[in-house]
């Protein structure tokens, strides 16, 4: 009974490390590394770039200076005309 035990619980362990390391390697292959470093560098650059826009509109809160992004005789602070 021991053997059958050991016999059994040993090949439920192979298969077990065999499926983790397929799955290793299929997650391992080039195009998949490459995908998920795309996206990493994409999203991080993304949220950089909301980032400083956010700090620049703070800054330009901050210290009153004129935001290029307004187009002079638009918004709601415009005159009516």
């Amino acid at each position: 009974m021991k053997r059958t035990f050991w016999v059994a619980a040993g090949f439920g362990l192979g298969v077990y490390v065999g499926e983790r390391v397929r799955r290793v390697v299929v997650r391992a292959t080039p195009d998949q590394v490459t995908d998920r470093v795309r996206g990493a560098w994409t999203d991080a650059l993304a949220a950089g770039r909301t980032e400083m826009r956010a700090r620049e509109r703070t800054l330009r809160e901050t210290f009153a200076a004129p935001d290029p992004d307004r187009r002079a005789g638009s918004g709601p602070d415009a005159p009516p005309g």
